[in-house]
């Protein structure tokens, strides 16, 4: 987003300005050099431009998006704040899984890895006597098919008892069990059954951030140790806290929109997937999961917002009413505003009046008309491109 936001600012020299050119042209020429002149002149700064034309390109590259207004029904939302989580199910500990000592370490807390990166690794003189047990029992494994081989053989000419038969085939059966156990708590390492005998290297289980390090060069370890605390973000949950007197009203699988207060602009939108069992007795609350996307990348641990949780009343049958997402809502100069695409790649600017607001849509009392082609996505992007070409005339005068 931000590459193609680059893209369409660099276009203001290149053919992709505010459409309002030939008007600001036109209304000098009209005043000349009157005795309003300057007068008039001023009054043309104070306006904006309303429109912006792109090329198809542009448009493209800016991945401008756009929806026909349309009718629908606005439910009603309640308010309720929360903060944002880790998934438990896109955390991962790392233990060290052998004991030994810390060798190296390759990572700091809050750097990004990938599943598989070595994250360090461990001199650890048990994994020469694992690979040694392994060798062993794989001889003795063959030692004993052999053996059963040769008795199955003196069996059918009744030159071999059965019962040293079954004694040789029960041997053989335990010491392959054996093997495969050896070989079992080898590949739980991540090892096989060559290399290094004594060094470890210890990777990451998934891909994410370290989120915490509890590991130094040097430091003797035990196998359950916990080295690493690494957290996938590409998901997290945004838990809400509901008052009692809400819950009659919500439910779960309700459509939700959380808004951060780090990032009023970006709203996320999501589903209530749980709610608590049970009270919190100091804060009289019940708690609501709502997972989220990972937008732009930038969710982060313990951001605080609200959640718009749309209300299901089974009592009220609402009408379905004027909307467009809230993502085509924008500010410019004090108005609220949306982009409305026209022929040639040309967008203008369409004042709204805005009415009920639901989770993720807005009612436009005043504005807009049915089917027309709202921008749902590169709104911001087009606002900077009017404001980029404004400042520039300012300049150029």
């Amino acid at each position: 987003m931000r590459k193609a936001l680059l893209l369409a600012l660099s276009l203001i020299g290149c053919g992709a300005k505010p459409a309002g050119g030939d008007a600001h042209e036109h209304g000098e020429g009209e005043h000349g050099e009157g005795e309003h002149g300057e007068h008039g002149e001023g009054h043309e700064h104070d306006e904006l431009p309303r429109r912006v034309a792109l090329t198809e390109q542009v448009i493209a590259e800016a991945q401008i998006q756009t929806e026909p207004v349309q009718r629908q029904v606005v439910a009603p939302v309640l308010f309720a704040t929360g903060h944002v989580e880790a998934d438990p199910g896109r955390m991962a500990q790392v233990p060290a899984k052998v004991g030994g000592i810390v060798e190296e370490v390759l990572f700091r807390e809050g750097d990004p890895v990938k599943e598989g990166q070595v994250l360090a690794t461990v001199r650890a003189p048990s994994l020469g006597s694992l690979r040694a047990d392994l060798a062993s029992l794989q001889a003795r494994t063959a030692s004993a098919r052999s053996n059963l081989t040769r008795l199955e053989a003196l069996a059918e000419r009744n030159m071999a008892s059965q019962q040293e038969l079954a004694a040789a085939r029960a041997e053989a059966t335990a010491l392959e069990a054996e093997a495969q156990a050896a070989k079992q708590r080898l590949q739980a390492l991540g090892l096989g059954a060559k290399g290094n005998a004594t060094v470890f290297s210890l990777r990451a289980p998934i891909s994410g951030h370290v989120m915490q390090r509890n590991v130094v060069p040097g430091q003797p370890v035990t196998p359950e140790q916990t080295l690493a605390t690494i957290v996938n973000l590409d998901r997290a949950w945004f838990i809400a806290r509901l008052f009692e007197h809400l819950l009659a009203k919500i439910r779960v699988g309700a459509a939700v929109e959380v808004e951060l207060n780090a990032f009023p602009d970006h709203p996320f939108h999501g589903a209530i997937e749980f709610i608590a069992p049970k009270v919190d007795a100091e804060a009289q609350t019940v708690v609501a999961r709502i997972p989220i996307d990972n937008r732009e990348d930038i969710l982060r641990i313990g951001l605080f917002g609200k959640a718009r949780i749309a209300v299901s009343d089974p009592r009220a049958a609402p009408e379905p009413v004027l909307a467009v997402p809230r993502d085509a809502i924008i500010e410019v100069a004090g108005k609220t505003v949306v982009f409305v695409r026209g022929e040639d790649g040309v967008f203008e600017l369409h004042e709204v009046v805005l009415g009920t607001a639901g989770p993720g849509v807005v009612e436009i009392l005043q504005g807009l008309r049915e089917g027309e082609p709202v921008v749902t996505r590169g709104a911001w992007t087009l606002k900077s491109v009017l404001l980029k070409g404004t400042f520039g005339e300012d300049h150029g005068h």
